[in-house]
């Protein structure tokens, strides 16, 4: 893959490939990972990420239902889906992996029973749930390179982004951007942009593995933040429980929409 229109086509193609194999088909496809996130190194691997409808057959089986494809056609690609049924009952449970999902820049395929979908999933977004995700997720990449004298940019840079976003759920009670940018812009301390700055300019040239040297204003923020943000998560009333109607509504939809011969009132379902 030599550019991003080549690569972009390839998977465009491999998506078609998927829904051929598995008789499915992608109602919306992106990336995820770094290079969506904006701090892809030359190396970093393509993280396509999809969600499918399975044919109605496959949903009236008393077999193992099965809810996630996983395809590797390349060594620098792995693709990897939900079943829409699996990726809205996340959307329920405010699981903050499915929001980054609708909300990633780079975009292989959108139909228009996505954007239905996108139009009402912010109604089930809990902040303390998503806090507390990545309040998890950072406290674990940084205790497992806390006492190391050196650390990959990519480890350090997947810590800032999870405190960054848990930061603008804290001032705005919404799903947090996924470009690393934009959490940079309001929810970094001015004191640390020159450093963060300097990281990602040398991200951009070094290998994804690559150890290189430590920042301490960086470490002293993470050893601050972390705690702070767990506390105030801890802090935060569960939330209401939601109406699961309107998923349950598209659920429905998207699996009878090519089910022919079907006899019955859709609006009384």
């Amino acid at each position: 893959m030599e550019n991003n229109n080549s690569a972009f086509e390839e998977i465009r193609v491999h998506l078609a490939e998927i829904e051929r194999k598995h008789d499915i088909r992608i109602i919306y496809a992106i990336e995820s990972g770094s290079r969506a996130w904006g701090f892809a190194s030359p190396d970093s691997d393509y993280d396509v990420r999809f969600i499918y409808v399975k044919h109605p057959d496959a949903y009236f089986n008393l077999g193992k239902a099965e809810d996630t494809l996983e395809y590797y056609p390349a060594p620098e690609m792995d693709m990897v889906g939900w079943d829409l049924g699996k990726y809205l009952k996340l959307i329920y449970k405010s699981n903050s992996v499915a929001f980054e999902w609708a909300n990633s820049p780079i975009v292989y395929r959108k139909t228009d029973e996505w954007v239905q979908i996108a139009g009402l999933i912010e109604d089930y977004f809990n902040p303390k749930s998503s806090i507390y995700h990545y309040y998890g997720e950072g406290a674990h990449i940084f205790k497992a390179n806390e006492n190391n004298s050196t650390i990959s940019y990519k480890s350090y840079l997947y810590i800032l982004r999870v405190i960054l976003a848990a930061r603008y759920i804290k001032r705005h009670s919404k799903v947090p951007p996924m470009l690393f940018s934009d959490l940079v812009k309001d929810n970094l301390p001015p004191e640390l942009k020159t450093s963060v700055t300097e990281i990602l300019a040398l991200k951009a040239r070094i290998k994804e593995k690559d150890q290189e040297k430590r920042y301490t204003e960086l470490d002293a923020f993470i050893r601050e933040e972390l705690p702070e943000l767990k506390a105030y998560a801890e802090s935060l009333a569960p939330g209401e429980s939601k109406d699961i109607t309107a998923l349950n509504k598209i659920f429905f939809s998207a699996v009878i929409k090519d089910f022919r011969g079907l006899s019955m009132n859709l609006e009384e379902r």
